[in-house]
């Protein structure tokens, strides 16, 4: 092979190489990664959609969806929004509640579409851990200490995009998990949760008080998935008992013992025959 031809494919294969690192800027530029992330090796996360509009996920949506212009560097409305690893399909943002301007009422948002909390994909391996963004997503609250992270079953939602409440927790709640944490009535064995009812007060739209039943967890860590730990201790015995169980009816909520160290996980639903709810909003306090 001569020098010249040497130099010619030489020339050829920098051209293809620089075609194909413009094919990627784009897609990064979009919050968009190529196959797999650079730093963690992971997929994409494929969303979950009913196929409904929905006013949360147009209000995160990222731009390569072609409305908008979410993404870290213009948020938008959000307070904060983060893309690991410049992907979008596994970022989130820290959304304004019912107030645009409150740092009090929050939500916490994927930045793919996801439906909610009966979405199949919540249960892999790979999901994002939404509810460890949420906790880190804390120092945005204001409010006090006593933070709550909720969602709401599909049952009873007004709204189809996944979105993880993060407000403070109603005081007399707080009051009954401590309770029930010094009595024992909460324990650290997470096959156990399912049996471990206890009653915590909470309002209704007027703040009138009145108590429900809660299945609750006492955990050291925020790192799991709990989506997967609530279908896999909570729904799946329950379907085997032969009740009303699945993850559409479900309601959950993470907040800090207040008792002493650790998180306490509250699961509720109103049809495996606990006086429960399916709305986690009774024991927040938004105000």
């Amino acid at each position: 092979m001569t020098d010249a031809t040497a130099t010619t494919r030489s020339r050829s294969t920098r051209r293809i190489a620089a075609a194909a690192a413009l094919a990627v800027a784009p897609a990064l530029a979009f919050g968009l990664s190529p196959a797999a992330h650079a730093e963690t090796g992971t997929q994409h996360f494929q969303g979950c959609s009913n196929g409904k509009d929905d006013p949360i996920w147009d209000g995160v949506k990222p731009p390569a969806h072609g409305v908008g212009e979410h993404s870290p560097k213009r948020p938008g409305r959000n307070f904060d929004i983060q893309w690991p690893g410049h992907d979008s399909t596994r970022g989130w943002a820290v959304h304004p509640g019912v107030d645009m301007k409150t740092t009090q009422d929050l939500l916490v948002v994927p930045t793919v579409r996801e439906t909610g909390i009966e979405c199949d994909n919540l249960l892999q391996n790979d999901t994002p851990n939404y509810f460890k963004h949420a906790y880190d997503s804390i120092h945005v609250m204001t409010g006090g200490p006593d933070w709550a992270l909720g969602i709401n079953s599909s049952d009873a939602r007004r709204l189809n995009q996944l979105h993880i409440h993060l407000t403070r927790l109603y005081a007399p709640a707080r009051d009954d998990i401590a309770q029930a944490v010094k009595t024992g009535k909460v324990g650290t064995d997470e096959h156990k949760w399912v049996d471990q009812v206890v009653e915590v007060t909470g309002h209704n739209d007027k703040w009138q008080d009145s108590k429900h039943q809660y299945r609750a967890w006492l955990t050291d860590s925020v790192d799991a998935n709990f989506f997967k730990k609530l279908n896999d201790d909570i729904v799946t015995p329950l379907h085997k008992q032969g009740k009303s169980a699945a993850m559409a009816h479900e309601t959950l909520l993470v907040t800090r013992n207040p008792a002493g160290k650790g998180f306490v996980v509250l699961e509720s639903n109103t049809t495996s025959g606990i006086h429960g709810v399916a709305n986690i909003e009774g024991i927040l306090d938004k105000r």
